[in-house]
């Protein structure tokens, strides 16, 4: 009888040594997966991300904080038709934003009514995924490979830059929901399912523990859209991108390098150049992080555009910069 309970021991001994390496090789598999792979799939998974979506609206209730702490709230709503239409509101203080895409004609309408706050620009250049971040990782050679990773106690499948940004997915749904720029964290959560797709209720941005951008709410299949709702105006051009402030570019032409601290964050500045081209004045209008406003004033004090020609003649003007800073570069 003993010899039985004894062999019987080993056996289930032996199985649980076989389903405990079983769960290690699935994991060091897992770990090795390339972050290019990663992101592509995570992205994959997102409400908006292909024509099998259901027509969906989300809604976001938005609170935004200024570099002296001053709340701005706002919303934020997406409509997506996904084989023909995609719409985009933005209400933040005085600001409007309205976006319609025809995918089928493939045609693009923006119309704003004032300049666009900072905390929408980092609300629209990481809610889909933390740009820089990912292109700091993608970069790099050897290409980064996602491991697990905990966070605060907190479980990650995470891929990491040799200068210190990460980025991390939920390990069960691999979804995105950490990432790490340096002062700068982002983080997805509450993620809510769309048919076989998903959408973060919550999403915020925070620097040096202090939030800037918090976007909470929720998402709706859509049996039917509102009439007229993905009708582009006949009467109203398209404006282009806000953060151009519906013009183009002014081709800067030389600058001086600036020894950036190890930070990271954006700032909007209004700018008045001559007529030769250089910068006379230099306004603050917000920063993600006060420590960064004296490299940007630095940065673009020693801007030089090309000179704006009216009727034959360089004229001064005045624009707006949104400058990304970062120990790789403003």
């Amino acid at each position: 009888m003993r010899a039985g309970f004894s062999l019987l021991l080993r056996f289930l001994v032996l199985m649980l040594l076989m389903v405990s390496a079983m769960r290690v090789a699935r994991a060091q598999v897992q770990a090795r997966r390339p972050f290019s792979t990663y992101m592509e799939r995570a992205l994959g998974l997102e409400a908006g991300a292909t024509a099998t979506d259901l027509p969906h609206h989300v809604h976001y209730d938005l609170k935004l904080y200024n570099h002296k702490g001053k709340l701005t709230a706002g919303t934020w709503d997406l409509w997506r038709d996904p084989q023909h239409y995609i719409r985009i509101d933005i209400a933040a203080g005085d600001f409007r934003y309205t976006d319609i895409e025809d995918l089928i004609q493939k045609t693009q309408w923006q119309h704003f009514n004032a300049v666009m706050p900072l905390k929408i620009f980092d609300l629209r250049e990481n809610y889909a995924k933390p740009r820089y971040a990912v292109h700091l990782i993608a970069e790099e050679k050897p290409p980064r490979y996602v491991n697990f990773q905990e966070i605060e106690k907190m479980p990650f499948d995470c891929a990491s830059a040799l200068s210190g940004p990460q980025v991390c997915f939920d390990p069960i749904a691999h979804v995105l929901a950490f990432a790490e720029l340096w002062n700068q964290s982002m983080t997805w959560e509450d993620w809510q399912p769309l048919g076989v797709h998903s959408v973060p209720q919550r999403f915020r941005i925070y620097d040096a523990g202090r939030v800037m951008v918090e976007a909470a709410g929720h998402a709706e299949i859509v049996k039917t859209f509102p009439r007229g709702l993905f009708v582009i105006p006949a009467d109203e051009p398209d404006m282009g991108e806000p953060e151009l402030d519906g013009s183009t570019p002014h081709k800067v032409i030389s600058m001086k390098p600036v020894d950036l601290q190890p930070l990271y964050g954006n700032v909007l500045m209004q700018v008045t150049v001559g007529a030769d081209g250089k910068v006379k004045k230099q306004t603050l209008i917000d920063a993600d992080d006060d420590d960064i406003v004296g490299d940007a004033k630095r940065s673009v004090k020693h801007l030089t555009f090309a000179p704006e020609i009216k009727n034959g003649v360089a004229t001064p003007f005045e624009t707006y910069l949104y400058l990304r800073h970062g120990p790789a570069g403003p």
